[in-house]
């Protein structure tokens, strides 16, 4: 959905976040300084530090349009945290390993270069977090032994060597909509580590998976080969990937999901399959340069499968295998115009840094009489993530965001809309939020537009001529009862009962949908009425059904 700011908190984040405060030093020259403790130093006039040395919980803030640079080697303690605030420029003019606990934020103004781009930095420190807006580049990316780490950039990471990290090394990287990532040389991963693409990702060479998770909602090319090898490499795509090498050496345990488009020079994926959605209402779609080795894994279901070039069926997509097929695999159905879904390769989400698929809420469309609630609820086409189980309130965090009238309000409590009654016709929006219970900060909104229309009355007259039968059985507060056809009850011709008060009303069984449901089945007439106090409206069951319950609650005349 699209978001809007207005200038003045834009205006007033800038330059709070472009300014150093807090300072307990400014401008040191000392060129073997020390950064002490507990204390943050300011750069704001340009400076060169020859062999500095880091202290714990030291914090350094370089302001916008300033340069630090560090000419020679850095030292400091093991796992000792030191943070970088970073506005203007910060330079390593040699390769660089730090072995504190690094917390690294490049704003939007800021750039961080190691050897003018070429030079390599090891991150050693245990726990390391990096956030990037701005423009960080290195030649070599490595991350060491038994490291944490935290990556997530929204401006531009030049890697213009190899990004790796070791075997024990957990690391979450997160490209978000709008970051572009370079790397020139290979990258690795680590079992316990997660790529997540939601912007673009662009490599020259290879990429060694080693059993750990790569989720692509944006636009992923590898120009090299990609090693699917380690007990659990997974590869989640819903957006555009494309490997212009080979894909080899997948185990049978290997997740290959394509939701979006897969675009593969040649693949030998051992025991691996490719997998299609669930739902066939999706499609993924697979385009092959090469023909593919599968062995005799179950290919699909809902994806389909075409060659770059020339005529695209089982005797040219496959070499060398066996597979089965499961539902609605075809073979460039674009071709003869039978596609079950169109290609996605926008989906409109990103998945958060773990990994975790964010919820799924879809917009709502209302048309709501004045004084009554949706017939719905609004949780009913949304989904706890992606791709998951519907959303519901055990397992989503519903909240309302936002109305553009404040008699149009979203019931926390069960999902519906409602309306206060005087609510004048015409389109109203709310927005809504839901969050997963599990992990309340991943969360997804949507809108509901409501349309409340005015009244609708009902002007067919009565029938009144012909044959008509007098009604015999009346209840009144008015104290009018009488025998015969010209009195009252019987003047209200063509009824079973009457009922007339001017100051009482008719109250009919009052049941809530749990009730509703329990009523038996052999019980259920058409016909039958209740007012449904969960969801505020006179019902009426149109077929005897469990299913035939209906909201009466627009004024109209039916037939």
């Amino acid at each position: 959905m699209r978001k809007f700011l207005s200038l003045f908190p834009l205006f007033f984040c800038y330059f709070s976040y472009a300014q150093c405060t807090n300072c307990g030093v400014t401008n040191p020259t000392d060129p073997n300084y020390h950064f002490p403790d507990n204390t943050t130093v300011c750069f704001t006039t340009n400076t060169v530090l020859n062999n500095p040395t880091f202290g714990s919980n030291s914090k350094i803030c370089i302001a916008s349009g300033a340069t630090l640079e560090f000419q020679n080697n850095v030292g400091g303690v093991n796992n000792a945290p030191v943070f970088f605030e970073v506005h203007g420029t910060l330079n390593f003019n040699q390769a660089t390993t730090s072995v504190a606990d690094l917390d690294i934020h490049v704003y939007n103004t800021g750039n961080i270069t190691v050897g003018g781009g070429n030079g390599n930095i090891t991150i050693d420190g245990q726990v390391n977090k990096i956030v990037n807006e701005g423009l960080i580049e290195v030649g070599v990316l490595q991350f060491g032994d038994n490291t944490n780490n935290t990556v997530d950039n929204f401006g531009n990471l030049n890697i213009n060597g190899n990004l790796n990290m070791s075997s024990s090394a957990v690391t979450l990287f997160k490209n978000e909509g709008g970051g572009l990532i370079s790397i020139t040389g290979n990258y690795t991963n680590s079992e316990q580590s997660v790529y997540v693409n939601c912007g673009t990702i662009v490599s020259g060479s290879g990429f060694n998976i080693n059993g750990g998770k790569i989720i692509n909602t944006g636009f992923f090319t590898v120009g090299g080969d990609i090693n699917l090898s380690g007990n659990t490499s997974e590869i989640y795509n819903y957006g555009l990937f494309t490997s212009t090498g080979n894909m080899n050496n997948a185990p049978s345990d290997a997740v290959i999901y394509n939701e979006g488009e897969l675009a593969i020079n040649q693949f030998q994926g051992g025991n691996a399959a490719i997998q299609g959605p669930s739902s066939s209402s999706k499609k993924g779609y697979v385009v092959l340069q090469n023909p593919i080795q599968v062995g005799n894994v179950a290919i699909g279901p809902n994806l389909d499968l075409r060659r770059a070039s020339g005529a695209s069926d089982a005797g040219t997509v496959f070499m060398n295998s066996n597979p089965t097929f499961l539902t609605n695999v075809t073979y460039d159905c674009a071709s003869t115009g039978t596609c079950s879904a169109p290609l996605v390769i926008n989906p409109g989400f990103c998945a958060a840094i773990n990994g975790d698929l964010p919820p799924m809420a879809v917009d709502d469309t209302y048309t709501i009489a004045p004084g009554s609630s949706s017939t719905g609820i609004v949780l009913d086409n949304d989904f706890e993530t992606f791709g998951g189980p519907q959303a519901t309130l055990s397992n989503v965090i519903l909240s309302q965001v936002s109305t553009s009238n404040p008699n149009i309000t979203l019931n926390t409590s069960d999902g519906h809309i409602q309306v206060a009654p005087g609510t004048p016709p015409g389109n109203y929006t709310l927005v809504y939020q839901i969050c997963q219970t599990a992990s309340p900060s991943n969360c997804d909104t949507a809108t509901v537009t409501v349309t409340i229309q005015g009244a609708v009355p009902c002007y067919k007259p009565a029938v009144t001529s012909g044959t008509v039968l007098s009604s015999d059985f009346g209840i009144t507060s008015l104290g009018r009862a009488q025998n015969g056809a010209n009195n009252w009850p019987g003047v209200r011709k063509g009824a079973w009962a009457v009922v007339e008060s001017k100051t009482k009303g008719f109250v009919i069984n009052r049941l809530t949908d749990v009730q509703v449901a329990g009523i038996p089945a052999a019980d259920l007439k058409e016909g039958m009425m209740i007012y449904n106090t969960t969801q505020n409206c006179l019902q009426v069951n149109i077929d005897g059904t469990a299913t035939g319950w209906k909201c009466f609650n627009t004024q109209t005349c039916p037939d």
